[in-house]
Parts: C-alpha cells; sequence; structure tokens
C-alpha cells in the first residue's frame, strides 16, 4: 500500500502537472508548482495532491468553482505572467528537442480569460436529474456547472435554459458558438427524434434565445438567420460546429501576425488548411489566394463569403485531403507565398512536398509545437531558415499554446 511522501516540486510537465522526485522515479502531481514543498499520494507514474506545505508565491486563487475537478483547464492556479513563461519555455523546449536551438522565442502573446465563443457541454441523466457540464480530468464522470469563467458571459447565460430544454429532449452534447452575426447550437443524441413535439419544443428555444440556428444529429432543424462573422471585414456564415479560432481576440491576433510575416512581391498567396477563411479572406485583400480544406461545408461557406465580398482579389476555393492527397511540388510556383495552419498532428506529408516545392516563404500557424517542430525540421533541411517564433495564448488556463512563425530561403 502506497505512503504519502513530501517532496519539492521541480518544475511543470508538458501538461501544466507539478513534477516531483518520487522514490522511483519522476512523478506528475496536478495542480502542484515549481518551489512548492507538497505532500502527496502516489499512483503509478502520477500523485495525487493532498496538501501544498509550502505554497508558491506563483500560486493565484482559482477563478471558478470547480477548478480542480472539472477538467477543461489545467492553470488557474497560476499567475498569469508565470503561465505566459511556462508556455514560453514549453515551445523552447519542443524547439530544441529538434535541434532548434537558436531560434528566437518571443515573449507570450497572452490573451484573456473569459472570450471563448465556442463551448461543447456534456449532458447525462441520471433518474430526474440532468448533470450539465465538463468531464472530470482523466476521467467519465460529469461536473455539473452554473456558470464558466473561460467562456463568454453570453454563453455562460444559456446553460440553465440547455440543461432545461435537456428535461425535454435526450441530449447528449450541446456545441454553442456565439457569433456577431447570432448565435449557433448544434445538438447532438443517438436518442434524439426530431417529431413534432421536439421541433416545438427547439422552435420556442430559437425564440426565446435568440437562437440564430439549432442543427440535430447533423439536420438543420431551423435556421432563422444564417450566422455570421467577418474575415477580413467579409461575411462568413460558418458551417454548424465547424471550426473556427476560439476567440475573436485571438482569431484577430493569429491574422495580424500572418500578415506581418508574408514578406514582399509574392503573386499568389495558397493557404493550406483554410477552413472557412481566417486567413484566406484578409489575404485576398492583397493577393489572389489558392484555398485548399477538407470539409466541403467549409470550402462552400469560403466560396460564398468571397463571392459576396468586396474589394477581394480572386480566390480559389478547393476541396482537398491534405492528409491523404498533399498539394504536389509541381503545383506550387516561386512566386508563392504559402500559409499553413494544420490541426494539432501537423502536416508532414504536405511539408515534404513544400520542402521539394520552388517555394520560398512560408508561414505557418500551430497549435502544437512538437508537431510544429516536428515539421520544421524537414523544412530545415531543404534550406529554409525559421524566424522568429510567437506564442499566442488563447487558451488562458489550459496547458494549450498557438504560435506563428515563417520560413524562407
Amino acid at each position: 500500500m502506497p505512503e504519502m511522501i513530501e517532496a519539492r516540486v521541480i518544475r511543470l510537465g508538458a501538461q501544466g502537472d507539478g513534477v516531483i522526485e518520487g522514490p522511483k522515479g519522476p512523478l506528475h502531481v496536478p495542480f502542484a508548482l515549481p518551489g512548492e514543498l507538497v505532500r502527496v499520494m502516489p499512483e503509478g507514474k502520477s500523485a495525487v495532491l493532498d496538501t501544498v506545505l509550502e505554497p508558491s508565491p506563483e500560486r493565484v486563487k482559482p477563478a471558478c468553482a470547480v477548478f480542480g475537478r472539472c477538467g477543461g483547464c489545467q492553470l488557474q492556479h497560476l499567475a498569469p505572467e508565470a503561465i505566459a513563461a511556462f508556455k514560453r519555455e514549453g515551445i523552447r523546449t519542443a524547439l530544441a528537442h529538434r535541434g532548434f536551438d537558436d531560434v528566437e522565442v518571443l515573449p507570450t502573446k497572452s490573451l484573456p480569460p473569459g472570450e471563448r465563443r465556442r463551448v461543447k457541454f456534456a449532458v447525462l441523466r441520471v433518474g430526474k436529474r440532468i448533470f450539465f457540464g465538463f468531464h472530470e480530468r482523466r476521467a467519465h464522470r460529469l461536473v455539473d456547472i452554473e456558470t464558466c469563467p473561460a467562456i463568454l458571459p453570453g454563453l455562460s447565460r444559456l446553460i440553465a435554459p440547455l440543461r432545461a430544454l435537456a428535461q425535454r429532449l435526450p441530449l447528449e452534447a450541446a456545441t454553442v458558438t456565439l457569433l456577431p452575426g447570432g448565435t449557433d447550437l448544434a445538438l447532438d443524441g443517438a436518442k434524439i427524434r426530431l417529431d413534432l413535439a421536439a421541433r416545438e419544443a427547439l422552435a420556442e428555444f430559437s425564440n426565446t434565445h435568440d437562437v440564430a440556428r439549432i442543427t440535430a444529429g447533423g439536420e438543420t432543424v431551423l435556421e432563422r438567420g444564417a450566422p455570421t462573422l467577418a474575415f477580413g471585414g467579409t461575411l462568413v456564415a460558418p458551417p454548424p460546429a465547424g471550426f473556427l479560432q476560439p476567440s475573436a481576440s485571438g482569431e484577430a491576433a493569429l491574422v495580424e501576425a500572418v500578415l506581418a510575416r508574408l514578406g514582399e512581391g509574392h503573386r499568389r498567396a495558397v493557404d493550406l488548411f483554410a477552413g472557412c477563411g481566417t486567413f484566406s479572406l484578409p489575404l485576398a485583400k492583397l493577393m489572389p489566394v489558392v484555398a485548399y480544406e477538407g470539409d466541403a461545408a467549409a470550402v462552400a461557406a469560403l466560396g460564398r463569403g468571397w463571392r459576396q465580398g468586396r474589394g477581394l482579389k480572386h480566390v480559389e476555393a478547393t476541396r482537398r485531403d491534405l492528409y491523404r492527397r498533399p498539394v504536389e511540388a509541381v503545383e506550387f510556383d516561386a512566386g508563392d507565398v504559402v500559409v499553413i495552419d494544420p490541426p494539432r498532428e501537423g502536416a508532414e506529408a504536405q511539408v515534404r512536398t513544400l520542402a521539394d516545392s520552388p517555394v520560398r516563404r512560408i508561414v505557418a500557424v500551430s497549435c502544437s509545437p512538437a508537431s510544429f517542430a516536428r515539421d520544421a525540421r524537414i523544412l530545415a533541411e531543404a534550406g529554409f531558415r525559421m524566424g522568429a517564433v510567437l506564442p499566442v495564448d488563447q487558451f488562458a488556463w489550459s496547458s494549450h499554446i498557438e504560435l506563428v512563425s515563417h520560413f524562407e530561403r
């Protein structure tokens, strides 16, 4: 039977856990901070925090009453300046692992918490009670919530009404997106039946809470008006639950950083993993754009947005699975500037064709320092030089970070 041990926290691990030296090697301790003396109960390769005997001066009071149980946030107990430093150091570590010891990592651009414009709530019925919220850390149990300080207040205000809706419909999840052009609600549940009573309940919910569009199980139930947002001043109606940057301020920071790294003299921009046009439409103010995206609905939304926009160069939006069929080296031109913003797993196959192409400048956005560094090594071996890396933190209390950099040869 394991016994309690006392130890000093050495550092933070990649996921924001404190790391101590246990009797049989390192142990990860959630919610412990560097420098703290802690008492913990070992459990395999991790340990459960029992008592903070000597707290860090960087420990702060969490903003949320369920922090520590809810799995949504990992770092509410750490001061903002320390979070920024931790995430910057995480990028340095990932780069150094791939041999980029001398690349400059700029100070983290930290965006305020409470600006998340999309949230996916989990729903669980136990008898007559509805649990509505987020899963516990590394567990299937659901933490019932009344509000969430990480999301926009308008999203928190929908928690109670959605909980009431779940009493009438067998919901398993609800994804809510708050956009300037209206609220978008996507419901999931294997047992949802869109009969007359269900449609009447959803229509009532839409009218009462000013929801522009409701989909259930992928089917559009009602659409009072397409929820829209502007990319570079051009209105786009994204598909239900389609990919968006988590916050408007985060999106603006990334677009600004990308445009600042384009360089000059390019005849065309190629936007890889383009989504609904986060970068394509701002780029189209400057030059023609070829945009590649695997999701058909996102491609259609981007195309509609461009056709309705004003003052834009030509945008050719193409559906293409860049994992199965990356854009080949011969499809690029020396006059292209490439913008690439892949999912978390990175874009190794696509980067290999870029390395063999005549392209001389690439602007890369990534939400994974590890996959970014892996792909950057491929480009470096093809003669590209990496510019300074800008960390952009729009996930204030989580261990996640985004970054922007450019490559040239």
